[in-house]
């Protein structure tokens, strides 16, 4: 199960009417919300001191996130310096993404060896080998103008600049995983409060990540 905030909403809904019919009060639903929205609010509310313990990780995880979102901007905002210097690219253009990736994996934006749009001509010709008509098409479709200009001075820099580029991706990596940390710990701070409740007698869980870096949360609940 992916965990977002959409799956929050529903797991509050499902398991405060579960609360509601269980006992017939509304306490044990307020104690579940207390820590689905501030995880350990619930379990001081009911004086469980380890409460903090979930504040304490919850505040840990924001600091975390907050660093990573900072590290994600700073290396992007370096590589466009980067670029500007090293490769000649229009400080006054606005480029897509993708434009700014293009220029890990090409020594230009031009039609000589190296370069992206050599690459895209190249390309043409294998993906329509007996069609000149489909290949001029897809390079107009696929090409550089001159607007999106970049040729970098040396291998070094290109492969500094590329560093940069990588430092992003690994800093988005650690957003994803610690945005399912945090979920996680707001869903297990709640369904903990629940349980001290007396509503839930075994609770197990599981964590782990897909490919892509994102945490996934397996629940098991047995009720009493």
């Amino acid at each position: 199960m992916n965990i977002n905030f959409k799956v929050i909403i529903v797991v509050i809904l499902i398991f405060l009417s579960v609360s509601i019919q269980a006992d017939g009060t509304i306490n044990p639903g307020v104690n579940f919300l207390k820590s689905a929205v501030v995880p350990g609010w619930g379990q001081l509310s009911l004086d469980k001191n380890y409460g903090y313990g979930f504040l304490l990780a919850e505040a840990s995880f924001w600091t975390m996130r907050f660093y990573y979102l900072q590290e994600t901007d700073n290396n992007a905002q370096a590589s466009y310096n980067y670029a500007r210097q090293f490769a000649d690219v229009d400080p006054q253009g606005h480029f897509p993404n993708q434009f700014y990736e293009d220029m890990r994996n090409y020594s230009s934006s031009g039609y000589n060896t190296g370069g992206y749009n050599a690459h895209i001509v190249a390309d043409a010709v294998d993906q329509y080998p007996d069609d000149p008509l489909a290949q001029q098409a897809y390079i107009e479709a696929n090409v550089y103008d001159e607007a999106h200009y970049w040729n970098w001075s040396s291998d070094y820099n290109q492969s500094e600049y590329s560093d940069y580029r990588r430092n992003i991706d690994l800093y988005k990596d650690y957003l994803k995983l610690v945005g399912g940390v945090i979920a996680a710990n707001h869903i297990i701070g709640a369904i903990d409060a629940l349980r001290l409740s007396n509503h839930l007698k075994h609770v197990r869980f599981g964590v782990d990540t897909n490919s892509d870096h994102v945490p996934l949360l397996t629940c098991t609940v047995k009720f009493k």
